[in-house]
């Protein structure tokens, strides 16, 4: 599996929703403290219960979600599993397991918070970007009921 760029990476950093709102420079500076891994098939990637320490977005390949042995989501290019740990720290509440070998880039938590605590405007996007999540979110359990 190949390598990716850091301009790819930024184009993936802009399609996470906890990030949408960020300009180009705040992309960029996320961009640069995410690394590449890869995964073999049924490799665990995110084990439920455990300590929130990284998100990852999925660059190449496909994986399973899963809370307590069921599926719950399939996730791939582009997708990002493990975001909202970046801001609250809470364990993990599923597992993500490659389906097929699997490249991501991961954004370890102690380097996020790292950089937020020198960029109020990156947290204020941040948190513009969440309450438009917390609003979608909303509408949708209005519409149920």
């Amino acid at each position: 599996m190949a390598r990716h760029s850091r301009s790819a990476l930024m184009d993936m950093v802009g399609a996470v929703p906890l990030f949408s709102q960020l300009t180009v420079r705040q992309r960029r500076e996320i961009a640069k403290l995410c690394f590449e891994e890869a995964y073999l098939p049924d490799e665990v990637i995110i084990r439920q219960g455990d300590d929130a320490q990284y998100m990852v977005v999925i660059v190449e390949g496909k994986a399973r979600v899963t809370r307590d042995d069921k599926t719950i989501a399939s996730v791939g290019p582009g997708d990002a599993v493990g975001e909202m740990s970046l801001i609250d720290g809470m364990r993990r509440s599923a597992s993500v397991t490659a389906e097929t070998e699997v490249v991501a880039f991961i954004l370890h938590r102690t380097a996020f918070l790292k950089l937020l605590d020198g960029a109020p405007t990156l947290a204020r996007n941040l948190l513009i970007a969440q309450t438009a999540r917390l609003r979608e979110a909303d509408k949708k359990l209005t519409a149920l009921g």
